[in-house]
């Protein structure tokens, strides 16, 4: 299955690692997709406070 996500690499402290592990376990998903979720909340909430980020178009992107 093709996917357009971009690989990372991720560097967590041994604690927060494990309350990730034990969220993603509770919610029914992967360690991966449990960080996707917080980021993506973590980005909402920013945006509801602060107005949407606006991010540059790439260079040669019309």
């Amino acid at each position: 299955m093709a996917t357009e996500k971009r690989p990372t690499m991720l560097r967590l402290p041994e604690d927060i690692y494990e309350k990730i592990r034990y969220l993603a376990f509770v919610e029914r998903r992967s360690i991966n997709m449990e960080i996707e979720h917080a980021l993506s909340k973590y980005i909402s909430d920013y945006e509801n406070q602060y107005g949407t980020i606006q991010l540059p178009k790439a260079p040669g992107v019309e």
